[in-house]
């Protein structure tokens, strides 16, 4: 199962993230950070739903890799800002009606919509924080 941790960090903390799982010299804990039980295509589905889409392989919601370390199931990258930034916009209301087309764009059920509903509550509001920081979001893949 993938795991994915977003990080309220700039991309020259990619190396110090990355040592929370290779050496232990850090732990999320010295970030603002978000744990999501959440792979790559999930997100990539959420993305198309805020966006309206079908296909959720047309944009991907991380830019280029800063760290990827296959042999250890490691990728840090920085969350697109459009995609943040769309996050961040989704009104408390909208929440509900956002989850319910972040599930239609998901094939498998790994998720009960009422789980997506609150990660998707968690999302939009890590997004708000760091919108209103003005500072990126590094996101940490392990897999």
């Amino acid at each position: 199962m993938q795991l994915t941790t977003w990080f309220i960090a700039k991309e020259d903390e990619a190396e110090a993230i990355e040592s929370i799982v290779t050496t232990e010299e850090h732990s999320p804990e010295d970030w603002s950070h978000l744990e999501l039980p959440l792979g790559q295509l999930e997100l990539m589905a959420l993305s198309a739903a805020l966006r309206g889409a079908e296909d959720i392989t047309e944009e991907s919601t991380l830019e280029k890799p800063l760290v990827f370390r296959e042999e250890d199931g490691l990728l840090i990258a920085r969350v697109v800002d459009t995609f943040l930034q769309a996050l961040a916009r989704v009104t408390d209301e909208g929440v509900t009606g956002l989850s319910v087309a972040w599930v239609e764009r998901m094939d498998e059920e790994s998720h009960e919509p009422e789980e997506l509903r609150a990660i998707l509550s968690e999302l939009v509001s890590f997004a708000r924080q760091a919108v209103a920081r003005r500072s990126p979001v590094l996101s940490l893949s392990t897999f």
